[in-house]
Order: C-alpha cells, then sequence, then structure tokens
C-alpha cells in the first residue's frame, strides 16, 4: 500500500505545481491582455488627435488660400510671373501673415513675427508664428511652427487649387531634427531622414531678412539663368588670361538655352554618343557670353580643324550631377568706370543649411543693345562644409572610354 500512496501524493504534488502554474500564466496573460488594449487605445487615441490637428489645419490652410481668390481669379494665365505672387503675398501681408514666395525672390512680409519666434526659441522659450510660402499656380504651402525647451515642432500642409477652390493635398508634422538662424536671415528647418533615404531632402530655408531690390534685379538678369547646376563658372577662378578650369561644354548647354530659350539639340541618350557639332554653331553661343577667341575656346575642347566641327559627348548616367544644387543672391554690386559691374554672389545651399556656400565676385560687362559678358569670376570665400560638393566634372578621356567603348 505505501508506494501506491506515494505515487498518489506524488501525482497530487505535481498537479497542484501545475494547478499554479497555469493560474499564474492566466494572469499574466490578463495582464497583457489588459496592458496591450491600454496601450491599443493611446495609439488609436493619438492616431484620432493626429487626425483632427490635421483636418483643423487643412481647413485653416484652405482658409487661408481664400484670402487671395480675386488674384487668383484675376491672374489665372500668369500665376507663375512675380508680378503675380507679388499680389498674392500683398494679399497675405494685409491678413498679417507672415509669407514669402518659394524661390525667395520676395522680401518675406511681417517678417517680425518670424524674427521674434527665431529669438524666443534661440531662448528656448515657448512661442508659436506661421509662414505661408507662395508657389506656382496658385499653389501655397503654410508652415505652423511651435517652439519650446531648444525644440521646434513642424506642422505643414499643401494647398492646390482646383475648379477655382482650394483643396488641401498633403500634410505632415515632425519635430525639427536641426534648426538655426543665420547672422544673415535665413531660417533653415531639417526633417530627419534615416541613412538610405532617396527621397527629397528634408531641408527647409526661408530667407527672413530684406535684401536690396537692386541686387534682386541683377541676380535675376545676369546670374540665375546661369546659376550653379551643371557648370564651374560660379566656384572657379578665372579671367580671359586663366580659364582652363572652365567645361566649355558645360557652358555651352547653360548659354544655348539663355541664347535660345530651348535646350541644345543633341540627345543624351543615356550617355555614350557623340556629336560633332559645327564650330560656326558652338562658338557663336559661347562667344555671346564669354570673352575667349575661336582660337581660345578650341584649346579648351575637343577641335576637328579637317571639318571644322567640335566634338561634342554630353553628360550620361556616369557624369550626371547631384540635383540639389544652391541657388545665388547677389548681396552687393559696383559698378566702375568703365561701366563694367561687380557683383558678390552668394550661393545658398538649403540642404546643407548654407545661406554662404560659396562667395565670389563676378565681373559683367553690360552691352548697349542689353546683352552682355562674362568677364571674369574671382572666388572670395567657400564654407569648409560645402567645398562645391554639388558639381560633378564630366568623365575624362579615359573614364569615357571605360565605361562606354562596349556601347
Amino acid at each position: 500500500m505505501q508506494p501506491y500512496w506515494r505515487n498518489i501524493l506524488k501525482n497530487k504534488k505535481i498537479f497542484t505545481g501545475n494547478y499554479y502554474m497555469c493560474k499564474k500564466f492566466a494572469m499574466i496573460l490578463i495582464v497583457l491582455i489588459v496592458f496591450t488594449g491600454c496601450g491599443q487605445n493611446r495609439i488609436t487615441e493619438k492616431e484620432e488627435k493626429k487626425e483632427t490637428v490635421e483636418s483643423e489645419m487643412n481647413a485653416e490652410v484652405k482658409k487661408t488660400a481664400q484670402t487671395f481668390r480675386s488674384v487668383y481669379m484675376k491672374e489665372k494665365s500668369e500665376l507663375n510671373t512675380l508680378k503675380a505672387k507679388r499680389k498674392i503675398i500683398n494679399c497675405l501681408e494685409e491678413k498679417e501673415y507672415a509669407a514669402v514666395d518659394c524661390d525667395n525672390q520676395i522680401d518675406m512680409v511681417n517678417r517680425e513675427k518670424v524674427e521674434e519666434f527665431c529669438k524666443a526659441a534661440e531662448k528656448e522659450e515657448q512661442a508659436a508664428v506661421d509662414i505661408v510660402v507662395v508657389f506656382d499656380e496658385g499653389e501655397i504651402i503654410q508652415y505652423h511652427l511651435e517652439s519650446m525647451n531648444g525644440k521646434i515642432n513642424v506642422r505643414l500642409c499643401q494647398v492646390k487649387w482646383k475648379d477655382n477652390s482650394p483643396q488641401a493635398n498633403y500634410y505632415d508634422e515632425y519635430e525639427a531634427y536641426e534648426w538655426k538662424y543665420t547672422e544673415k536671415g535665413y531660417l533653415f528647418l531639417e526633417e530627419y531622414h534615416p541613412p538610405g533615404f532617396d527621397g527629397a531632402p528634408g531641408e527647409t530655408g526661408f530667407r527672413v531678412q530684406p535684401l536690396d531690390k537692386t541686387c534682386r534685379e541683377l541676380n535675376r538678369k545676369y546670374v540665375m539663368p546661369l546659376g550653379y547646376a551643371l557648370n564651374n563658372l560660379l566656384i572657379t577662378n578665372w579671367d580671359n588670361q586663366n580659364y582652363t578650369e572652365l567645361d566649355f561644354y558645360d557652358l555651352y548647354e547653360k548659354m544655348y538655352y539663355m541664347k535660345y530659350g530651348k535646350q541644345v539639340p543633341y540627345e543624351a541618350n543615356y550617355g555614350g554618343v557623340e556629336y560633332e557639332v559645327p564650330e560656326d554653331e558652338f562658338e557663336e553661343v559661347i562667344k555671346t557670353y564669354l570673352p575667349f577667341s575661336n582660337t581660345e575656346i578650341e584649346k579648351g575642347t575637343f577641335y576637328n580643324s579637317d571639318n571644322k566641327t567640335f566634338r561634342y559627348r554630353p553628360r550620361g548616367l556616369y557624369d550626371c550631377e547631384f540635383p540639389y544644387e544652391p541657388y545665388s543672391e547677389v548681396i552687393s554690386y559696383e559698378k566702375l568706370q568703365d561701366g563694367t559691374l561687380k557683383l558678390t554672389i552668394e550661393a545658398v545651399w538649403e540642404i546643407r543649411m548654407l545661406d554662404q556656400a560659396i562667395t565670389s565676385e563676378l565681373m559683367i560687362k553690360p552691352m548697349e543693345d542689353g546683352s552682355f559678358q562674362y568677364l571674369s569670376n574671382k572666388v572670395i570665400s567657400s564654407d569648409q562644409n560645402a567645398n562645391a560638393g554639388w558639381y560633378m566634372p564630366r568623365l575624362t578621356e579615359e573614364e569615357w572610354e571605360e565605361n562606354y567603348s562596349n556601347n
């Protein structure tokens, strides 16, 4: 009998242990279910709150757009012009919005509000401000900025027009990963993107401080048509005696558009193609804007004297350029006794949050008929974080052969 009762007592002990284990597991399961439910509730509440905030801001920004609806209706065919954008910004100014155009070509109105916000944010104080940015076709993006403890939270809403009514098109919100207000008067904000992110950059820049009207006009006439994209004229030291670093092929493409208002008539086809451009066509474009002789142009290119053509290779897959280059600002000018203009130019590079990535002095000779020539450029300073990092030189002869010899 003893062994039998021993087995009974043993089984009871095992049963009792399993019972308590099951009970303990059940309690843990209940706790997990409760906390999971609470967590899910918190997520749902957060999402609902975000939806409410988004809905409220969409309605607010559509209301903002209504303030210039009369301009939109009247200027429909001219909405992309600077004149129409000024009219829109004037309407926003009357309604006490801080507003600027997307290209920073118009002085920000009601900028004092943004200045006060930046000062408060620098002191890690609580503050808020709205900035309205005007784009083509009457489109706007309204930024709502809130600062606290040195951080800036950003909400933004994009509104486009459809059937003569403003329609909310996009909404986003984020805590600025980095921000700064520069001495020159630029407010930069950065939305964090993880490594490997291949979308548009997260940096945004607003020129808060005004810029001289004549400086803006000179920039639009002489500098912006050339710009910093796909050429090195503004980032290289050169004159009519020293010009070996200039790339005449880049300048041919840019200046062809400046002269004729259209792209060069030679397709790139992803690279690897060659064309023979008649010397008259090539040299006419270059000599319109640069003070070089035919001989000097031929020395800086591949010229075939037998058939009087220039070998031309469009950029391709292996020497395409980084797309987010800086834009130019003329910050001062001087008219010399011989009639030439000396422009001091700064490169504003938003993706590096630099308002003076490169500073240079560009000499220009205006002509009586309204045309002009670039005479020289001198780089005065370059930020160590810039170093013209956007410019991609064309392939060398060896690189071109290596990449395209099998085409």
